[in-house]
């Protein structure tokens, strides 16, 4: 017997109890079995009420990530269906390009409650504790390598709207994978070829999205923020993670369509340091310009004293009203 048995007999109802017996004679097993997976539920963090003559009903799913809650919140045609969840990894790209090397499916999603070692761009380390989103997406996408560059910034306005939609959360996108509240960061993205993109065409598409826990749990160079922080309270990581997929579906889809103008004026009308100064870091090279949003192909136009700049990689500073760059 499945726990996910119990739960869809006392989902089927919501609000209303389910005796012992009619679960037990339901799954053919005893009332002790049944009582047994109930406790192990409620260690999961399910709210279930127990009634001597009424049976049980459940009050309230986890705020932490459980497979079947994400599962039954998805509304995705292919991301999500496909989940695997671990306590801990060392990284869920790592674990998402072995799958897809061993010939993971498109949409399969992997999640870790932390990771020990964690990566951003540039092989930085990206610290995880438990308590954040920390996931990564098997991608296979219809598009060319150069478009295929453009899904972290898709994803970028994927996460965005999901805030926006959960929490009414401003969050803003620094170029190119950093998602910042205030002049913190609250959350980062990291896309992953795998092979050959002409013969394999697979992306990993790794999120990290600092939620139920203080900031103070991470390095303070990095200037962090969190969900908790912001908003005073804990979120459900599951309703987080399948909102967020939802969108993410949209936005690849949208890009399939070559509707690159689209995700363009979205991901500018969300960008933070718009019309401002920045400073671009390319190596130990060093350009101070206006930024000016991006271009067609997804590269950050930078208006300098030679003309206009275009950069594929690198590193934007904004400068915030102090004169400090963060």
């Amino acid at each position: 017997m499945a726990r996910q048995d119990i739960l869809h007999l006392l989902t089927a109802l919501p609000g209303e109890y389910v005796s012992g017996e009619k679960i037990s004679q339901q799954l053919n097993v005893t009332r002790a079995s049944v009582w047994k997976q109930i406790k192990l539920l409620k260690e999961e963090g399910f709210e279930i009420e127990a009634h001597t003559n009424k049976g049980y009903c459940i009050i309230k799913t986890p705020l932490s990530l459980n497979e079947w809650v994400i599962k039954q919140m998805l509304s995705t045609f292919s991301l999500g269906h496909s989940i695997i969840l671990q306590d801990e990894l060392p990284s869920t790209n790592i674990k998402a390009k072995e799958l897809a090397r061993e010939g993971g499916s498109h949409g399969e999603v992997i999640l870790a409650r932390r990771q020990r070692a964690g990566r951003g761009r540039m092989q930085r380390g990206w610290e995880s504790p438990e308590g954040g989103l920390w996931m990564s997406v098997i991608l296979r996408p219809k598009l060319s390598l150069a478009d295929a560059s453009k899904v972290t910034l898709a994803a970028s306005v994927a996460i965005v709207d999901a805030l926006a939609e959960l929490y009414q959360l401003q969050v803003g996108i620094k170029w190119p994978n950093d998602l910042i509240y205030n002049g913190h960061k609250l959350a980062g993205i990291l896309g992953e070829v795998v092979g050959e993109w002409n013969s394999v065409q697979t992306l990993i598409l790794g999120m990290g999205i600092n939620a139920n826990f203080p900031r103070e749990k991470l390095s303070m160079a990095t200037k962090p923020t969190t969900l908790r922080d912001i908003l005073g309270y804990e979120v459900d990581l599951n309703k987080l993670t399948a909102t967020i997929l939802r969108h993410l579906e949209n936005q690849v889809a949208d890009l399939e369509k070559n509707l690159f103008e689209e995700l363009c004026f979205n991901w500018t009308a969300r960008a933070v340091g718009l019309g401002s100064e920045v400073k671009v870091l390319r190596g130990e090279q060093i350009f101070h310009g206006i930024f000016h949003g991006i271009s067609p192909d997804g590269e950050l136009l930078l208006s300098t004293e030679q003309g206009m700049e275009r950069f594929s990689a690198g590193e934007v500073q904004l400068r915030s009203k102090s004169g400090q760059y963060f």
